[in-house]
Protein backbone atom coordinates (compact mmCIF):
# COMPACT_ATOMS: atom_id res chain seq x y z
CA UNK A 1 0.00 0.00 0.00
CA UNK A 2 0.75 3.30 -1.01
CA UNK A 3 0.64 6.29 1.11
CA UNK A 4 -0.57 9.34 -0.47
CA UNK A 5 0.93 12.23 1.63
CA UNK A 6 3.87 12.79 0.42
CA UNK A 7 2.82 14.39 -2.96
CA UNK A 8 0.12 17.09 -0.82
CA UNK A 9 3.00 17.51 1.73
CA UNK A 10 5.73 18.81 -1.55
CA UNK A 11 2.69 20.89 -2.44
CA UNK A 12 2.47 22.20 1.02
CA UNK A 13 5.97 23.14 0.86
CA UNK A 14 5.97 24.98 -2.93
CA UNK A 15 2.72 26.87 -1.50
CA UNK A 16 4.32 28.03 2.08
CA UNK A 17 7.23 29.30 -0.24
CA UNK A 18 5.24 31.03 -2.96
CA UNK A 19 3.41 33.06 0.02
CA UNK A 20 6.36 33.74 1.85
CA UNK A 21 8.20 34.82 -1.69
CA UNK A 22 4.60 37.22 -2.26
CA UNK A 23 4.66 38.76 1.14
CA UNK A 24 8.70 40.09 0.55
CA UNK A 25 7.52 41.07 -2.39
CA UNK A 26 4.75 43.20 -1.40
CA UNK A 27 6.80 44.38 1.71
CA UNK A 28 9.32 45.69 -0.98
CA UNK A 29 6.96 47.25 -3.21
CA UNK A 30 5.21 49.36 -0.27
CA UNK A 31 8.99 50.36 1.18
CA UNK A 32 10.03 51.62 -2.48
CA UNK A 33 6.52 53.36 -3.06
CA UNK A 34 7.46 54.73 0.06
CA UNK A 35 10.45 56.32 -1.10
CA UNK A 36 9.63 57.33 -4.34
CA UNK A 37 6.30 59.42 -3.09
CA UNK A 38 9.02 60.83 -0.97
CA UNK A 39 11.17 61.99 -3.09
CA UNK A 40 7.99 63.05 -6.30
CA UNK A 41 7.42 65.11 -2.93
CA UNK A 42 10.78 67.12 -2.48
CA UNK A 43 11.35 67.22 -6.45
CA UNK A 44 7.70 69.12 -7.11
CA UNK A 45 9.12 71.20 -3.76
CA UNK A 46 12.32 72.28 -5.36
CA UNK A 47 10.82 72.74 -8.94
CA UNK A 48 8.07 75.06 -7.27
CA UNK A 49 10.76 77.29 -5.18
CA UNK A 50 13.02 77.36 -8.68
CA UNK A 51 10.45 78.81 -10.40
CA UNK A 52 9.64 80.77 -7.75
CA UNK A 53 13.18 82.41 -7.89
CA UNK A 54 13.17 82.64 -11.41
CA UNK A 55 9.87 84.82 -11.83
CA UNK A 56 11.53 86.89 -9.02
CA UNK A 57 14.43 86.97 -11.58
CA UNK A 58 12.83 88.36 -14.35
CA UNK A 59 10.78 90.95 -12.38
CA UNK A 60 14.02 91.99 -10.75
CA UNK A 61 15.29 92.26 -14.71
CA UNK A 62 12.27 94.13 -15.75
CA UNK A 63 12.41 96.56 -13.04
CA UNK A 64 16.39 96.92 -13.44
CA UNK A 65 15.52 97.71 -17.76
CA UNK A 66 12.59 100.17 -16.45
CA UNK A 67 15.47 101.99 -14.60
CA UNK A 68 14.37 101.07 -10.93
CA UNK A 69 16.37 99.70 -8.38
CA UNK A 70 14.34 96.52 -6.67
CA UNK A 71 13.75 96.32 -3.34
CA UNK A 72 15.60 93.34 -1.09
CA UNK A 73 18.27 92.35 -3.60
CA UNK A 74 21.72 92.90 -3.51
CA UNK A 75 23.15 94.39 -7.01
CA UNK A 76 26.91 94.05 -8.11
CA UNK A 77 26.88 97.08 -10.69
CA UNK A 78 29.65 97.78 -13.22
CA UNK A 79 29.15 100.48 -15.39
CA UNK A 80 31.62 100.73 -18.92
CA UNK A 81 31.53 102.93 -22.26
CA UNK A 82 30.94 100.58 -25.61
CA UNK A 83 30.61 101.71 -28.91
CA UNK A 84 27.17 102.26 -28.45
CA UNK A 85 26.80 104.57 -25.77
CA UNK A 86 26.79 103.56 -21.68
CA UNK A 87 26.29 99.84 -21.05
CA UNK A 88 25.44 98.80 -17.48
CA UNK A 89 26.23 95.14 -15.85
CA UNK A 90 24.23 94.23 -13.33
CA UNK A 91 24.72 90.50 -11.13
CA UNK A 92 22.63 89.42 -8.68
CA UNK A 93 21.72 85.57 -6.96
CA UNK A 94 18.45 84.19 -5.24
CA UNK A 95 18.19 81.47 -3.03
CA UNK A 96 16.14 79.23 -5.26
CA UNK A 97 15.54 76.11 -3.08
CA UNK A 98 17.58 74.32 -1.02
CA UNK A 99 21.08 74.46 -1.26
CA UNK A 100 21.22 76.29 -4.91
CA UNK A 101 21.45 79.86 -5.91
CA UNK A 102 20.03 81.46 -9.41
CA UNK A 103 23.17 83.42 -10.49
CA UNK A 104 21.82 86.06 -13.20
CA UNK A 105 23.71 88.68 -14.60
CA UNK A 106 22.56 91.33 -17.11
CA UNK A 107 23.80 93.69 -19.62
CA UNK A 108 21.40 96.48 -20.07
CA UNK A 109 21.97 99.46 -22.18
CA UNK A 110 21.03 102.99 -22.23
CA UNK A 111 17.81 102.02 -23.89
CA UNK A 112 16.92 99.52 -21.53
CA UNK A 113 18.12 97.01 -23.80
CA UNK A 114 18.59 93.68 -21.71
CA UNK A 115 21.06 91.20 -22.93
CA UNK A 116 21.37 88.26 -20.36
CA UNK A 117 25.15 87.18 -19.70
CA UNK A 118 24.56 84.34 -17.24
CA UNK A 119 21.45 82.49 -15.73
CA UNK A 120 21.78 79.40 -14.14
CA UNK A 121 21.97 77.96 -10.71
CA UNK A 122 24.68 76.72 -8.51
CA UNK A 123 25.34 75.29 -5.82
CA UNK A 124 25.74 77.17 -2.59
CA UNK A 125 25.98 74.33 0.06
CA UNK A 126 29.37 73.29 1.47
CA UNK A 127 31.95 70.74 0.93
CA UNK A 128 33.63 68.49 3.19
CA UNK A 129 36.15 66.47 2.40
CA UNK A 130 36.34 63.09 4.01
CA UNK A 131 39.90 62.02 4.41
CA UNK A 132 39.75 59.33 7.05
CA UNK A 133 40.34 56.30 4.73
CA UNK A 134 43.78 55.71 5.25
CA UNK A 135 44.76 54.49 2.09
CA UNK A 136 47.62 51.68 1.07
CA UNK A 137 50.97 54.40 0.22
CA UNK A 138 52.74 51.27 -1.45
CA UNK A 139 55.28 50.48 1.15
Amino acid sequence: MKRGGSVSGAVSLVMIFCVLCLAVFAALTLATAERERGLSELSAQRAAEYYAADRRAVEIAAALAAGEIPEGVELETTVSAGPAGTVREEAFSLPAGGDLMLEVRLEISEAGEISVLCWRTVYSGGWDVDDTITLWDGD
